[in-house]
């Protein structure tokens, strides 16, 4: 197939190509250039898609399968039968799919059911992005966050187990939980819940398995013993000082910033300002952004991610743009950069030729307004037409 259009980012630019072609062979992309240059098979099919810009497929670096952010009561939808469970995260999927998300990081879900709907997907079961799972979450009886965490480890051994045990269900990455909740008192909240040792432990079996590993981490003592034992990508990084930044930045530790899930209208935090506590928690989100923003200009390495607030990710880059960021390095974390997070930086996240076909079609230039991402008019997972121009 040939695909033109009149824009092309191909996830590592800063400017768009003008009259652009991508042929797909299969489930890859097989060649990238000028629409008048691109040369056809006998029979092969042309898609024209107009005056739109061509795109990698986003990358959702944070989300779960179940749980979402537009229904109350996070702990309830987790305990959800088994196929009240399945049936929620098919329609997630979609959502996710249809919004320009081709391939998501699930951050925790219960009994390996993300690991069995990412083969569900691949064997093409089901409708959705293209999955990396985290099966079960680890933390301890001792944290006060992590409603999706199922592991509950309170020594280094237990986490020793408990990432063998997912390692043994094919996760693709483990996920730790070293913060708790993220309102209350700053000393309260950057408690943390796991020691250097047993981070150190988490860390060091996740690696020996060729596996990554994140962190759920808000600041404080927790992520300077995150940072030392080279956990891989630092999830959420709400209260992190100028100091962490900084070294995450020389150690190449990635922060994904999840900011949109404190500001969108459909999250827990739009509930709360509507609460008692309305006052306490605006001055947490406030915080929250003062830090977002430095971390935007630090240097450090970012990727990014809804938590759950499903198919709203083009939200998260605007409320970002807004904090100072470029659309241009906005979109590269949403694309290339999150797919070298991935491990797959020639495969995920770019248009070049021996990526997966990963595709899609906005309204306009994201690259001059980032507004386009809220007008997905087409979609490719794999080679194959998920959303019809």
């Amino acid at each position: 197939m040939i695909i033109t259009a009149r824009r092309l980012f191909d996830g590592s630019g800063t400017a768009p190509q003008e009259n652009a072609a991508v042929i797909v062979r299969g489930d890859r992309i097989g060649w990238v250039g000028p629409a008048p240059g691109a040369s056809s098979q006998p029979g092969e099919e042309r898609l024209d898609l107009g005056d739109v810009t061509l795109l990698p497929g986003l990358i959702d670096m944070h989300n779960h399968l179940r749980i979402s952010q537009a229904e109350a009561d996070l702990p309830g939808q987790m305990r959800d039968s088994d196929v009240a469970y399945v049936v929620h995260g098919l329609r997630n999927l979609e959502a996710n799919l249809r919004s320009g998300v081709t391939t998501m990081k699930l951050n925790g879900d219960r009994a390996y059911l993300d690991v069995q709907m990412r083969d569900a997907l691949s064997a093409d079961l089901a409708r959705g992005p293209r999955l990396f799972v985290a099966g079960k979450g680890i933390k301890s009886s001792r944290c006060t966050g992590g409603v999706v965490a199922t592991a509950i480890c309170d020594d280094p051994e237990a986490i020793r187990a408990a990432v063998r045990e997912n390692i043994k269900a094919c996760v693709d990455f483990i996920k730790v939980f070293v913060s708790g909740k993220i309102l209350g008192p700053r000393d309260e909240v950057l408690l943390p819940a796991y020691s250097h040792e047993e981070i150190r432990v988490a860390a060091e079996e996740a690696h020996d398995a060729d596996r990554m590993i994140v962190a759920h981490c808000h600041g404080g003592p927790a992520a300077d013993a995150c940072i030392q034992a080279g956990v891989d990508i630092l999830e959420h990084g709400w209260l992190l000082s100028r100091e962490q930044l900084a070294r995450m930045a020389e150690r190449g530790v990635r922060l994904c910033i999840t900011l949109g899930v404190l500001l969108h209208p459909q999250g827990d935090m739009a509930r709360r300002l509507r609460g008692p506590e309305a006052e306490a928690v605006r001055r947490r989100v406030d915080e929250i952004q003062e830090t977002t923003a430095q971390a935007l200009a630090s240097g450090v390495r970012y990727v990014l991610g809804t938590d759950a607030v499903h198919g709203c990710l083009a939200f998260e880059l605007q409320a970002l743009e807004r904090l100072g960021a470029r659309p241009a390095d906005l979109l590269r974390a949403a694309t290339a950069e999150a797919g070298a997070a991935l491990r797959r930086a020639d495969e995920l996240g770019v248009v070049k030729p021996g990526a997966y076909a990963d595709l899609i079609a906005v309204q306009g230039n994201p690259l001059a307004s980032l507004e386009s991402l809220d007008r997905v008019t087409w979609v490719m997972r794999g080679g194959k037409v998920q959303r019809e121009h």
